[in-house]
């Protein structure tokens, strides 16, 4: 690893996450799904694994 990048180990993973989820909703866009209906939808999965 790049002793640069090494106390920036946690930034680097979000950074990654974000990217990806941005890459998710773009997917999604592109099939006609809304972000709302996204929100919505990890939400109700959200309450019912509580």
């Amino acid at each position: 690893m790049n002793k640069s990048n090494q106390g920036n180990n946690g930034e680097l993973q979000t950074v990654a996450l974000d990217m990806e989820w941005v890459q998710l909703m773009l997917a999604a866009k592109k099939q006609g799904i809304h972000a709302d209906e996204i929100r919505r939808f990890l939400g109700d999965k959200t309450l019912k694994a509580m």
